[in-house]
């Protein structure tokens, strides 16, 4: 069971009802946010709503509650649950908005290199962060089944996309990449984007190029920046997080902290 504040009220719920992308959520389609805390301060907050808001008014979504009381009731939520690393989700449907939290229970060994499968799917609204998830969901599951951390979604002609739940950045011959459109606008991934001291370029590739790159990583906002040793269970570079991504995982210890 999920205790969540709905409206500035607390209520209880099965844990499926609140996870868009299942059979049994039970709320009209609208837009969600994830992010986690540290130190029971939320991480990069503000930029999460500068796009749950920017999304709403993008899709015809009035929100409830204006941002400041949509800050405080997060804030209430946090303070409420004793573990300090905590996963929040903020859901935003039409006349609701539901604010929850779970433990974020992050398994350290992923900074040591994840296994990913690639997977045929595309999230219909690809630009948005919907409750329309069960794309995302389904790949998701099938990466569970076997024992990888995400699934990579790859378009008909075999075109990385993103992850199920995260983006992708790729590093070839020292250059560092990620997809520019048809991809969700990632926090953690604009994080990056804006902070990185190594240059960034957008590009496309198929994923056989994926898999002949000398780095790879992913990104989300719970994580943070998440390196990939294998690909569809073929080796990445040598098979170790590359140097740029551990750079760059130093330095988003520090972007937490600042909060950049």
């Amino acid at each position: 069971m999920t205790r969540a504040l709905v409206n500035g009220s607390w209520d209880t719920f099965e844990d499926d009802q609140l996870q868009p992308g299942t059979d049994i959520f039970d709320l009209e389609d609208g837009l969600y946010e994830t992010f986690r805390t540290k130190d029971h301060q939320p991480i990069f907050l503000a930029q999460h709503l500068d796009r749950l808001f920017a999304s709403a008014e993008s899709i015809g979504l009035k929100p409830h509650f204006q941002r400041d009381e949509i800050e405080t009731k997060v804030d209430q939520v946090i303070k409420e649950y004793s573990n300090p690393e905590q996963r929040v989700r903020i859901l935003l449907v039409p006349g609701k908005v539901i604010i929850y939290t779970t433990p974020l229970d992050l398994d350290h060994d992923i900074y040591n290199g994840v296994s990913v499968i690639s997977i045929p799917a595309q999230r219909k609204d690809p630009h948005f962060k919907t409750t329309n998830y069960s794309v995302c969901l389904n790949a998701y599951e099938i990466a569970q089944d076997n024992n990888c951390f995400d699934a990579i979604l790859i378009e008909e002609n075999d075109q990385v996309l993103e992850g199920s739940r995260s983006n992708v950045f790729w590093v070839k011959n020292n250059d560092l990449y990620t997809r520019e459109k048809d991809v969700l606008p990632g926090i953690t991934r604009q994080v990056i984007i804006m902070n990185s001291p190594y240059p960034i370029s957008y590009g496309k590739l198929n994923v056989l190029d994926l898999i002949g790159s000398d780095e790879v990583f992913l990104t989300n906002s719970s994580s943070g920046i998440i390196p990939v040793i294998k690909v569809n269970n073929t080796q990445i570079g040598s098979g170790k997080p590359g140097p740029m991504t551990m750079g760059l995982l130093d330095l988003y210890a520090t972007w937490m902290d600042n909060k950049s």
